[in-house]
């Protein structure tokens, strides 16, 4: 347990890693291009994307890397995270990354909950509701840059993109059900506490 602990926290690491050096670079002529050329790579080979590959490789380390050609869990979670904070990124000036100083329980659950505040929190739950009831990997992927999207275009909620690494690296080494209710949990929580203010 300690190891896939060692290795969670390796995951998120990397992950932050490059989503700073882009977010250095965000509103660069060549950074636009690097951002672009990962929204473009979201379903493609992974070969496609040569900036993508190259910010990946930077900061991984070696025992992260595929033994067998197929992309490994700690490439996928990183992968899919990168491709979310691009998606989320584009067009905004100011950086969508909640910064590592926030609180830990400040998940992906949380950020979505600001979309509760647009007005039309049906449309938005029925959504979450079907990307937490997702049976695999790919579909809880393509659910989630339909989230992402959403909340680019209503909200100016930041997420914790490290920490939503770390999440997907847990549900794909068979944690979703825990994943997906600490997500649940402050979507709904919030849901709840602002209902009292009203």
């Amino acid at each position: 347990m300690a190891k896939e602990n060692s290795r969670i926290f390796s995951v998120e690491s990397v992950t932050r890693n490059i989503i700073n050096e882009i977010d250095s670079d965000n509103n660069s002529t060549k950074g636009r291009a690097i951002m672009a050329s990962i929204r473009n790579s979201v379903n493609r080979p992974l070969t496609e994307s040569t900036d993508l590959l190259a910010l990946l490789f930077r900061y991984m380390p070696e025992d992260f890397l595929s033994n067998d050609g197929k992309i490994s869990d700690e490439e996928e979670a990183i992968v899919t995270t990168i491709q979310l904070y691009a998606i989320h990124q584009q067009s905004k000036m100011e950086s969508v990354l909640l910064k590592e100083d926030s609180e830990k329980w400040k998940n992906l659950g949380y950020s979505l909950s600001f979309l509760r505040k647009d007005g039309d929190s049906t449309a938005s739950g029925r959504r979450f509701n079907t990307m937490i009831t997702s049976a695999t990997f790919q579909e809880l992927s393509h659910h989630l840059r339909q989230m992402i999207k959403l909340l680019k275009s209503k909200t100016d909620a930041k997420v914790d993109y490290p920490r939503l690494s770390r999440d997907l690296y847990r549900y794909l080494r068979g944690y979703g059900e825990e994943v997906k209710f600490s997500w649940a949990s402050r979507y709904y929580f919030l849901k709840n506490e602002n209902e009292g203010e009203k």
